[in-house]
């Protein structure tokens, strides 16, 4: 019972900091064509991600894996949503920044970021137990911060 309570909860305030994030944006002209864009972007090619978890989860399903509704249903709405997130926050660095983001790197942290999730995915499946899927935090967090920070070049000074 108290779970639902939690979820409720969770609901709640995640509406809430979205109202007054939204409030506070249109405040400051932060919701402009550009912002819009960005966003509508960052969706569509969540949809891509997501694409592809289905692929992975009717793949787990042909070699004979059962899956149940609920986890996978969580793992794809987890899925969408942090990509979407991911990928608009990296739009946002690129447009915004001085210094925008190399695709070599964003590449390499994309590839990390895959590769931890699919290889503590198959351990933790094939061992039945879910605590594997916590070794992929720290890979995932590393990946992320490889591909998000520019790469600064050296400014030189003359005089």
């Amino acid at each position: 019972m108290s779970a639902f309570v939690h979820v409720d909860l969770n609901i709640c305030s995640g509406l809430l900091g979205w109202w007054f994030g939204r409030q506070k944006a249109r405040k400051n002209r932060g919701l402009d064509e550009l912002y819009y864009h960005i966003w509508q972007k960052a969706r569509s090619y969540s949809w891509y991600v997501t694409l592809g978890a289905l692929y992975v989860f009717f793949t787990l399903l042909n070699f004979g894996i059962e899956l149940s509704t609920a986890m996978v249903l969580g793992i794809l709405l987890l899925t969408h949503v942090a990509s979407w997130g991911i990928i608009g926050i990296m739009m946002n660095i690129n447009m915004f920044s001085a210094a925008p983001l190399q695709p070599s790197r964003v590449k390499v942290g994309l590839f990390i970021f895959i590769t931890s999730i699919l290889v503590f995915t198959i351990i933790s499946i094939l061992t039945t137990n879910w605590l594997f899927l916590l070794f992929s935090i720290p890979p995932n967090l590393i990946a992320l911060f490889t591909s998000l920070t520019p790469k600064r070049k050296d400014f030189e000074v003359t005089y």
